[in-house]
């Protein structure tokens, strides 16, 4: 009875703290980009993740709030074509058609196909490869800014991790991003009782994004998680239906809280 007293109007204050952040995104809203590069006129933003459908399953709030930003331009890079189940060729295609769904154009996303970077979460990356894609792509972009995994990588994947530890690894370094400031973020992972309570984790997700100055929040209203499911309904290879019930439930698809991590 207590812990009903006490549950239910915290579930209550997040509900309405969500819609009150949706009303005001700018509630949430912190600069992201290094302070040497502000005379950019335009800024261009990384997405780094390990598969197709990484983009929707975990970073679909940033990405579609990002894309809306007329001073910034999106750019995506997969370490890897998903090719666990032979089915490679097609989620590339379908990464491609989700990308522009969310306002990327088809130049913007890079795949790479490295068979030292394989689609399997027995197998190790190489930490140093991924830093050295990773550096090469953002060096060619004039990258501001990068958003990826953290440590835990939200699912635990090896190579959700790895995407992680060659960014850092990349971004800590690269004597280019010692000169030229490029802010990297973390994709902050929870436990599972957060992960599937939808927009019930806003309280807690701001709990997060108060800690540190240095983090950031994205939260999706109902068009930009509509852009997100109907993204994901473009991997079609993926649709099996446990991850339609994420798409209902994830927080995911609703929140994102990063931290900064060089």
């Amino acid at each position: 009875m207590i812990l009903a007293h006490i549950a239910i109007p915290l579930l209550i204050v997040s509900a309405l703290s969500y819609i009150f952040i949706c009303w005001r995104p700018s509630t949430v809203a912190r600069e992201i980009f290094p302070e040497a590069k502000q005379s950019k006129k335009q800024k261009h933003v990384l997405f780094v993740t390990a598969h197709p459908d990484d983009e929707c399953m975990f970073f679909s709030p940033t990405l579609a709030a990002l894309s809306r930003r007329p001073d910034v331009t999106v750019s995506l890079l997969c370490l890897s074509k998903g090719d666990f189940d032979g089915k490679g060729e097609a989620r590339k295609r379908e990464l491609l058609k989700a990308s522009v769904h969310f306002g990327l154009t088809p130049d913007s996303v890079i795949i790479v196909d490295d068979p030292h970077l394989p689609d399997d979460p027995k197998k190790a990356w190489n930490i140093a490869l991924v830093a050295k894609t990773v550096e090469a792509v953002a060096a060619a972009g004039d990258v501001d800014a990068i958003f990826t995994f953290d440590h835990v990588g939200v699912s635990g994947h090896q190579n959700h991790i790895a995407a992680y530890m060659g960014v850092k690894h990349m971004a800590l370094t690269a004597q280019r991003f010692k000169v030229q400031p490029l802010n990297v973020y973390a994709l902050e992972s929870i436990g599972f009782a957060r992960k599937y309570c939808s927009i019930l984790d806003t309280i807690f997700a701001l709990g997060s994004f108060l800690v540190s100055r240095e983090s950031q929040m994205y939260v999706a209203d109902m068009q930009a998680y509509s852009t997100g499911v109907q993204a994901m309904m473009m991997h079609e290879s993926q649709l099996v239906w446990f991850r339609k019930l994420y798409l209902a439930f994830s927080r995911y698809m609703f929140i994102n809280t990063y931290s900064k991590i060089n």
